[in-house]
């Protein structure tokens, strides 16, 4: 089944449904939500990074390519970004939609989005004359409009803004750290003792996971059930939250009791720091909820990364998908035989371009000397595309996505840039007049990009958003709604189908792409649409293999 992404805009996407998000991550604060591409219970823009250099054949034959780690053995936080002071308007409530005029219409779409807790450059401090705000417009950098509705503050003194800022996305693969709920509360501020026995009464004993069944296999893969891996303290309690206090100006500002709520079962949730208070280690949310540690499990980190081209290192490739692969030799009888060494999973392996097929095995002559590799479940070779997709332009960015061998291709025109493994539906291969969402596949066929998101929740289910969630989900890019390709980082089997129907990456992987892709994604902004603004699409050919 296929979820919404609680971020992209009203109608933004052709043949979306619009919604009212009124549950539990934000209450009462409406907006639209399309769909997208997260499996629910039985029961109901920086430019990208310059290419790395490539390594050589040998290394990346040898050197693993995915690690899976704790979360609390993370890269080094960046230093800070340097002050500016120039004039920003924020977002308060949710999302704040930018226009590409200075008008709001029944049939005008967004081309953007500003998330909540960030803020975007203003060109001026002046307002723009406009229709269809209440208030004023603004004209942002580097292209549009702002209305300066409820959605918006402009002080950035009052506790409300320094709180929610404080936990706004951080930059790179991981824009937070992520947990697996077994059914926790949320918290509006931190509770009393007796305020948590009341609460929690009736939710079991702490530190208890148990699987969810078959239809959540691939939910839990990267939760760490470990003791030793509980989330600890990362940081102090802050000052507004001292003395159970709550944060002036905030929706959720109880006067008596805390504003309780409950993450369901299964759902994964993001956090930006852990903090101790009332003999408890608390996480604190985006939304500046408060959920116990204790009754959560964090999710282990994969670092599973593609290959990039060029150099020494180019098409054809053999990816190792599965846990391991077989080195072969030839004999001088012209079989094949197995030797003592193997490659790891997840890594890409060079081969010359030689093919021969023994006992209905298809073998590849590898750069390393005298060593073939094997195509089988566990192994996809990826090679060069010889004619360009109908559509697609001689200097035309695009990806080309084969859903049964999981492996996506990103070229400029013929030229490959970057290799990876990726996981789609695990239904398979669609049927024709099938429902992709019902039989959890992958759609083919060629598609232009409609929006991207930095970060945004994801939820399958069709009214309020209380059954199922993964929250903050990074690097979101609709391909044909509700299709969506967007990372995972609730499992690590890229090359395999996992997914509900999306196409699943993994966070540096969809990081990367997310920056390849057209249109770029400006400085401040949370979500962009192609326009005649913001420039054309990237186009997405998934093919079966």
């Amino acid at each position: 089944m296929c979820g919404r992404s609680l971020f992209a805009p009203k109608g933004a996407l052709i043949g979306l449904r619009a919604n009212v998000y009124t549950t539990a991550l934000l209450g009462a604060l409406l907006v639209g939500i399309p769909l997208s591409c997260v499996e629910a219970p039985a029961v109901t823009a920086p430019a990208p990074q310059a290419p790395k250099p490539a390594p050589s054949p040998a290394s990346t034959a040898t050197a693993a390519m995915s690690a899976v780690a704790p979360v609390e053995s993370t890269q080094v936080e960046p230093p800070p970004p340097p002050v500016d002071n120039r004039p920003k308007i924020g977002s308060i409530r949710w999302l704040t939609y930018i226009y590409g005029e200075p008008a709001r219409k029944k049939d005008v779409l967004p081309i953007g989005a500003v998330r909540y807790g960030t803020a975007v450059v203003l060109k001026s401090t002046e307002p723009v004359p406009g229709s269809g705000c209440a208030t004023k417009w603004y004209a942002i950098e580097p292209l549009g409009y702002v209305c300066a509705d409820d959605t918006t503050t402009t002080d950035f003194d009052s506790p409300y803004w320094k709180a929610l800022s404080s936990v706004a996305p951080a930059p790179g693969p991981w824009p937070y750290k992520y947990a697996f709920s077994t059914g926790a509360p949320m918290y509006t501020r931190v509770p009393t003792k007796a305020e948590q026995e009341s609460a929690e009464r009736d939710l079991g004993p702490i530190r208890t996971f148990k699987t969810l069944g078959k239809w959540s296999y691939g939910h839990e893969r990267l939760v760490d059930t470990d003791a030793a891996s509980a989330i600890k303290a990362d940081s102090p309690i802050p000052s507004y939250f001292e003395n159970h206090g709550s944060i002036a100006g905030s929706p959720w500002n109880p006067k008596a009791k805390p504003n309780i709520r409950f993450i369901p079962n299964g759902s994964g949730f993001s956090y930006a720091r852990a903090f101790e208070a009332e003999g408890r280690v608390w996480l604190l949310t985006p939304e500046l909820f408060l959920i116990p540690a204790d009754r959560v499990f964090p999710y282990k980190r994969n670092y599973f990364q593609g290959q990039q081209l060029g150099g020494e290192v180019n098409l054809p490739i053999a990816w190792v998908r599965g846990d391991t692969a077989v080195k072969y030799k030839r004999e001088a009888d012209g079989t094949f035989v197995k030797t003592d060494g193997q490659w790891v999973g997840k890594v890409a392996v060079p081969i010359t371009g030689t093919e021969v097929t023994a006992a209905k095995t298809r073998y590849f002559e590898t750069k390393e000397a005298g060593v073939w590799i094997a195509e089988t479940a566990d192994v996809s070779v990826v090679k060069q595309v010889s004619k360009l997709p109908k559509t697609i332009a001689a200097d035309e960015k695009w990806l080309d996505a084969r859903l049964l061998p999981g492996t996506m291709t990103a070229y400029v025109g013929l030229t490959p840039v970057f290799t990876t493994l990726w996981s789609g539906g695990k239904g398979g291969v669609p049927i024709p007049g099938g429902d992709p969402k019902r039989d959890a596949t992958t759609e083919l066929g060629t598609f232009a990009f409609q929006w991207k998101d930095q970060v945004a929740t994801m939820s399958p289910d069709k009214g309020p958003v209380t059954v199922f969630w993964f929250a903050d989900v990074p690097h979101i890019q609709y391909v044909h709604a509700p299709l969506a390709m967007h990372v995972s980082y609730w499992h690590p089997d890229f090359g395999f189908l996992r997914s509900a129907e999306c196409l699943n990456l993994s966070a540096q992987d969809g990081q990367w792409l997310f920056n390849f892709t057209l249109p770029k994604l400006p400085d401040g902004w949370g979500s962009v649409r192609p326009s005649k603004w913001t420039g054309p699409s990237t186009k997405i050919v998934i093919r079966k293999e």
